[in-house]
């Protein structure tokens, strides 16, 4: 019998079981490893709260290409009033992905077997013609195909604030149950460090919570989320857009000036924009050389993200409000230092563009600047195995893990009968726009055929 393990069972992980289930190929036992929490969930979905909604219209969120109303319908058989344009909590995605992989075990035949583990995977090592996986309770697995669907990593601790790693007045991570675990005082003021959609998920969680305090976000350029339009009125844009990108020299100074012009002359919304080249997204960014890649990474990803990757209208309207009446404080600018007194933290902020500088006082500091991607700073024993025994190689930009067309990891090892994948956001390293599931599902599906028919031959 032949083996798939798959490790990580978030949003990549369960779907591409979910498709090696249905393909029905005899003789196979796939089995699925989670580090922790229930399967489907991973960080994005594992939320209880009903306020923290997807980012992305329902309409959009199917998990297979081929049935694009298929969350729908999830969502129908449960009696959710909702339509495609509608944003739904993200604890329903979380149940929406358990289902999906339950129906396809269900359906998987006498020839599959599935099996679901909930431990850490410490190393995997090449054998030849299989990986032994080596998982934290002692066992070791072998198989001859191995895909890594890790997700999102830790945000990086900033240097000013390596002092309060491991103490009450410091939150790592907001994905973590670290927040639940040290609740703050319904008035205590807190600092969050960044001004994205993850600051805005916790501050939108904090007010949930019936936190009165005052809730201070800062951010280099102090850069907010932007709203979806409500209903989600997506007009197709008549315009040769791909074909004036594609004509002109690859660079991010001609791709801004050509996107900026058809905004121009076109006259319409810049989302429909935004839309109309999200397909060919990943070309853009292929035809780039590095030096290229480096300029968009330094000067204009903070502007693509706020523009790409937009908030639920619902959520940004609460989250306004905040603003407007002054519990939520924006800053765009730098931390400069920390004190401690009277168990609150006195922190010195340098103002972007200014020599003066503000003093805030907090009961906490939750760090809310989005994953790391550079996987040397990632601390995973697993990653820092892959990365030591040559298995896994880091891009240049430090975005993700290199990969081939096949979503093979591209290693410096001589090829064999065995493969070892990765499918997640660290698909960005190629792809760029690899981070959300109408990307992830299309690599979900092509890779599940891929092993399907190495498993045959």
């Amino acid at each position: 019998m032949k083996t798939v393990v798959i490790v990580g069972a978030g949003f990549s992980g369960t779907v591409l079981a979910a498709h090696l289930l249905t393909h029905h190929t005899n003789d196979v036992r796939v089995i699925l490893i989670n580090r922790s929490g229930p399967m489907g969930r991973g960080l994005a979905y594992g939320t209880n709260s009903a306020v923290h909604l997807l980012n992305v219209p329902a309409g959009n969120m199917s998990a297979y290409v081929a049935q694009p109303d298929h969350f729908l319908n999830y969502c129908n058989s449960k009696s959710l009033n909702i339509t495609g344009s509608s944003f739904v909590p993200r604890q329903v995605y979380g149940e929406y992905l358990s289902d999906i992989l339950k129906q396809a075990a269900d359906k998987s035949g006498d020839g599959m077997s599935f099996q679901q583990i909930s431990c850490e995977v410490l190393g995997i090592r090449y054998q030849g013609n299989h990986f032994e996986i080596s998982i934290k309770d002692g066992t070791r697995l072998y198989a001859e195909h191995a895909v890594l669907a890790l997700g999102n990593f830790s945000p990086v601790v900033p240097h000013e604030l390596k002092a309060l790693l491991g103490t009450a007045y410091y939150i790592q991570d907001p994905w973590s149950s670290q927040i639940d675990q040290k609740p703050l005082e319904p008035n205590e003021s807190v600092l969050l460090i960044g001004t994205g959609l993850t600051a805005l998920d916790t501050a939108t969680r904090l007010l949930q919570q019936g936190h009165s305090g005052s809730i201070y976000m800062v951010s280099r350029r102090g850069l907010l989320p932007l709203p979806h339009r409500k209903g989600n009125r997506q007009a197709a844009l008549d315009y040769p857009i791909e074909e004036e990108l594609f004509q002109n020299q690859p660079s991010v100074l001609n791709y801004s000036r050509i996107l900026r012009s058809i905004i121009k002359r076109t006259d319409c919304d810049w989302r429909d924009v935004i839309a109309a080249i999200r397909p060919i997204t990943d070309k853009l960014w292929l035809r780039l050389n590095q030096c290229e890649r480096r300029r968009f990474l330094r000067h204009l990803q903070p502007y693509w993200d706020i523009h790409r990757h937009r908030v639920a209208p619902d959520s940004f309207d609460i989250f306004k409000a905040s603003c407007a009446n002054r519990q939520i404080k924006t800053f765009a600018g730098r931390i400069q230092s920390f004190s401690i007194s009277n168990n609150h933290l006195s922190v010195i902020i340098k103002p972007r563009s200014s020599e003066s500088m503000i003093e805030i006082e907090v009961g906490r500091i939750i760090n809310c600047t989005g994953p790391n991607t550079n996987l040397e700073l990632a601390n995973e024993p697993l990653i820092d195995q892959l990365l030591d025994s040559k298995l896994a190689l880091q891009d240049e930009q430090k975005l993700g893990l290199l990969v081939n067309d096949d979503l093979t990891l591209a290693n410096e090892l001589s090829e064999g009968d065995a493969s070892l994948s990765y499918i997640g956001p660290m698909l960005k390293a190629k792809y760029w726009e690899a981070t959300a599931v109408p990307e992830l599902r299309k690599y979900a599906a092509e890779l599940a055929a891929s092993i399907a028919h190495r498993l045959k031959n």
